[in-house]
């Protein structure tokens, strides 16, 4: 673990106490002692160098103070990064765990929103007690532990497939399996889109109404020349893709020049 994620009731105090699965990572897993220090990020995105100052039973005490070059708002937080476009994923529910790996990557890659949809080829269904949301939840934030990462995504839904129609998507993408109707991925995002949304089908691909739907909303079809893809490789390969270019777009755009 390369941070910790501070806890969500986290508002920027200089001191706090941790206990629970916080406190079991850092007395037990880490074993660390009084003096001890790690990095830590609040779910704002904001980074502290955090200190342990005294190890008891079933809690720990720690001072958190801003990391060395970085701003944090009124109530902790991060201030938004210059030139950061945020990015939503849409991905349709796909079967067993992938969505597991699917929100762990993504939360790796750094997107801001993760929507999860059902669909008509969807094989998983939702059901009264779905606890999924909690689950990847718990994932997301592990992987922003892992990674360094300073976004944990919000995760929301499953939401039925027509509740994508009236969304403010920004310049929305949808990931098409059809040679012939991808629009260019440079061209799409070359004017400093203000926001990003990918929408990523299941195992079964989209149908052909929902096609219909999503360019109704604004979707435009993309397509990568990679042959066919595995649903968790797809989102992953289609993120990196849209941040490669929205991170190196002005350089690309100067030599051009």
């Amino acid at each position: 673990m390369k941070q910790l994620l501070l806890p969500g009731w986290y508002a920027g105090e200089p001191r706090i106490t941790l206990s629970g699965a916080a406190f079991r990572h850092l007395a037990v897993v880490r074993r660390m002692q009084e003096g001890d220090r790690l990095d830590a990020v609040d779910r704002r995105g904001a980074r502290y160098c955090l200190r342990v100052e005294r190890v008891g039973r079933g809690e720990c005490e720690v001072s958190l103070a801003p990391r060395p070059g970085d701003r944090v708002t009124e109530g902790g937080g991060a201030p938004p990064r210059a030139g950061r476009v945020p990015i939503t994923l849409l991905q349709c529910l796909p079967k067993g765990r992938k969505i597991d790996l699917i929100v762990r990557q993504a939360t790796e890659a750094g997107v801001q929103r993760i929507v999860l949809l059902v669909s008509e080829h969807c094989v998983s269904r939702p059901s009264t007690d779905d606890h999924r949301a909690g689950r990847l939840e718990r994932i997301a934030g592990e992987a922003l532990e892992q990674s360094g990462g300073s976004t944990l995504p919000g995760i929301e839904g499953p939401r039925p497939f027509a509740s994508i129609e009236g969304g403010d998507w920004g310049t929305a993408l949808l990931l098409d399996e059809n040679p012939g109707a991808g629009s260019s991925l440079h061209g799409l995002l070359a004017g400093r889109p203000r926001a990003v949304s990918l929408l990523v089908g299941p195992e079964g691909g989209l149908s052909a109404a929902e096609i219909s739907r999503a360019r109704a909303a604004g979707f435009h079809p993309v397509h990568f020349d990679t042959g066919v893809l595995r649903v968790e490789t797809a989102a992953t390969f289609a993120l990196g893709a849209v941040m490669t270019i929205l991170q190196e777009r002005d350089e690309w755009r100067t030599g051009q020049d």
